[in-house]
Order: structure tokens, then sequence, then C-alpha cells
């Protein structure tokens, strides 16, 4: 045992550096989304026309959608954990907690941005445009 520090101590001491050690390496290369598979939605190739977005690996998949009003997208959760899909701004999409398997649809009618998240992993972020009729 280092001299002076008591086992209380000691194990304080331990699990704060390995704390800060965690966030580091959480942190390296741009910080944790892009470490973890998180990204800006909005910089990925938009997919077009897609009504099926997959939870899987930690990641909605394809991340950024265009659809045309009136058109229902469907999220599957094909991972382990629990994932939602929730609106970042207002109450527009909401699933609660989908498992492994579950699904969650929502018909878009009205055009416009709508950016969401999974609430227990702040990382995974997507993004549906959806355009007017024409």
């Amino acid at each position: 045992m280092i001299k002076g520090l008591g086992k209380g101590r000691l194990v304080g001491l331990v699990a704060i550096v390995g704390t800060l050690f965690l966030i580091g390496v959480a942190w390296h290369g741009g910080g944790w989304g892009e470490w973890h598979g998180g990204s800006d939605p909005s910089k990925e190739t938009p997919a077009s026309g897609v009504t099926e977005v997959r939870l899987d690996d930690f990641a909605f998949a394809p991340a950024n959608i265009v659809i045309d009003a009136g058109t229902t997208v469907t999220w599957t959760n094909y991972d382990g954990a629990s994932h939602t899909v929730t609106s970042d701004e207002g109450d527009e999409l909401g699933s609660g907690l989908l498992s492994q398997t579950q699904t969650f649809s929502h018909t878009f009618d009205t055009p416009g941005e709508y950016y969401y998240h999974c609430n227990p992993h702040s990382n995974m972020h997507g993004l549906v445009t959806v355009r007017p009729l024409p």
C-alpha cells in the first residue's frame, strides 16, 4: 500500500484515475459519438425512399432518410440492447423502449426535418426529411 493512503482512499484514487482514463479514451479522435458509432446524421448521404430503419450495433441505419409526405417509416430493433426513437424537439416521435425485434412505426404527414435520438444511448442520432407531395 502507498504510505500515507488508507485503503479507502487508495480505492477512491484508483476509481478516479480509471474513470478519467475511460473518458479520455472515449473522447479521443473527436468525441464520444464519433468514436462509438454516432455522428451528425445530416452529414450523411440521405437514403431516398427508404421506409425501414434498423437499430443495430448502437446505430440507426440508415441514419438519414428522405421520404414523401404521407409515408410511414418503421424502425426495428435488431440489437440486444433496448433502444428508443425519440424526437430531439417536440413529441412527434416517442417509441418508448424497444426490445430486440420490436418495431415502432410513424406516418409523416407534414413536410420538414425530424431529428431524433435514442434516449438510453445519446450517441445514436437520426434524421427523417419529409418532402411535400408533388
